[in-house]
């Protein structure tokens, strides 16, 4: 008799059997707190203020009412993921960045020292500044770009994923993780940028690295293995018009705008979705798009982060059950004595650790940080780590295990339209994502010897 191959569940399943746990958790841990001071305006933990508690458990109804309050509690960050997933719709209908690597594929493919870390650049922009899921739409043209090159689909995917999640890891502008985390810690949005563009940089060149190196490789080999052999019919790429070039231009304008507001302090409530939303509209104008066209595909690409908003609020209700238990500085002081026998350096290397653990688990951005940063920032501040180094610390986590995971879409939905099974990816990939984990713990290091601020 066959054996069924283990399928993971849905992340809403993961939630609610985390949220199941998290109640469960409130009548068995005890219940305890820290004392809060303010530093520099800000309530932090007495990290030696750590007391138990009368036991405040959760009853199941309770637990089932903070699941949809989460909606109320974090509004403002879902709303932010809708409309810039809208926006985004429009830009990718517009067909403007497809269009421009094209025309680099194009004009490059036959110098692979210039086309790749090119390619790889222009995908860590998009993965910093938080566009995951939508560059799946890129993978085709990478298969076709690899073939053109005498390459392989392990190479067109990885052009993709390697950016991408370069991008990702640094997360200099990315929304659904560096600015939500932020938000929850109390800093600046985006603030910090420098160490992680920093990076995103070094992850970039030792990708750019890695695949030259790949590519030279295969091209050794004639022909190529039949298995390994780029032979999807991609689509042919989009041609780069005059109205793509300038909406093109406009997308770079309204990134420009974006950075710019994002560095001094404008509300990723309102005015960084309003810029990606004013940039789209601009786009699709330029493009010819009528009006109730514009309309259209902002509600489709609003509609793909529906998912996303219930994971951001049911990890919001479960921190909610485990606050209302009073078991968060619980499992804050546990987890720093588990952290702290040895320097701040190796208990900032166990924090990421623990992050890229559980994003083989909960990898949605928003949600894992909503999951984990109201418990690790606690921790870091018994530690003496400061926020910035745990927000970074969730960055690494967060990103580089969507190399392997089965839970990432983008991962499964690439390798799988490549014809790749996951196996075949593991003994592909395991090489560099050991780099870039690697590279991910110098910078915690980096950041910890610096005091990687403001606090």
């Amino acid at each position: 008799m066959k054996k069924k191959a283990f399928k993971m569940p849905h992340q809403l399943i993961i939630m609610l059997m985390i949220a199941a746990l998290a109640t469960l958790a409130t009548y068995i841990i005890p219940a305890g707190a820290y004392d809060m001071i303010e530093i520099n305006g800000r309530k932090a933990i007495d990290a030696s203020s750590f007391h138990y508690i009368d036991q405040t458990p959760v009853n199941p109804w309770q637990a089932i009412l903070a699941l949809p309050g989460g909606f109320s509690k974090q509004v403002a960050i879902i709303a932010m993921i809708t409309i810039i997933a809208g926006a985004m719709g429009i830009i990718n209908k517009t067909k403007c960045i497809d269009a421009s690597i094209g025309k680099l594929v194009s004009t490059y493919k036959d110098r692979l020292v210039l086309l790749i870390p090119i390619l790889l650049g222009i995908f860590s922009v998009l993965g910093a500044m938080g566009i995951n899921t939508p560059i799946i739409a890129f993978v085709p043209m990478a298969l076709m770009l690899a073939k053109s090159m005498g390459a392989d689909a392990f190479t067109g995917v990885a052009l993709v994923l390697m950016g991408e999640i370069s991008g990702q890891a640094g997360g200099a502008f990315c929304t659904s993780s560096t600015a939500v985390a932020q938000n929850l810690v109390g800093l600046e949005i985006f603030s910090g940028w420098p160490l992680r563009i920093a990076a995103t940089v070094v992850l970039w060149a030792a990708g750019s690295f890695f695949l030259v190196r790949y590519v030279h490789k295969l091209r050794k080999q004639s022909p190529l293995p039949a298995s390994d052999a780029a032979e999807l019919e991609a689509p042919q790429s989009e041609e780069l018009t005059t109205r793509r070039l300038i909406a093109l231009i406009a997308f770079i304008i309204g990134f420009v705008v974006l950075v710019y507001g994002a560095t001094h302090g404008w509300s990723t409530a309102d005015a960084i979705p309003a810029v990606f939303m004013v940039t789209a509209v601009v786009c699709g104008l330029i493009c010819g798009f009528k009006p109730s066209e514009i309309a259209t595909e902002f509600v489709n690409g609003a509609k793909t982060m529906a998912g996303a908003a219930l994971v951001v609020a049911f990890a919001t209700g479960i921190n909610t059950i485990l606050s209302s238990g009073n078991i968060i500085h619980t499992i804050v002081h546990a987890m720093a004595q588990l952290f702290s026998g040895g320097s701040t350096f190796i208990s900032a290397i166990g924090m990421y650790i623990s992050n890229l653990i559980i994003n083989c688990v909960l990898c949605s951005s928003s949600s894992q940080a909503t999951t984990v940063i109201p418990i690790f920032s606690g921790v870091g501040e018994v530690l003496g780590l400061t926020q910035q180094t745990v927000v970074q610390t969730f960055n690494f986590g967060d990103a580089f295990t969507n190399l392997i995971t089965p839970v990432s879409s983008v991962l499964m939905a690439s390798i799988g339209y490549a014809g790749i099974s996951l196996d075949r990816w593991l003994k592909f990939a395991w090489k560099w994502l050991l780099v870039f984990i690697l590279i991910g713990a110098a910078f915690i290091i980096l950041g910890t010897a610096i005091h990687y601020g403001p606090f």
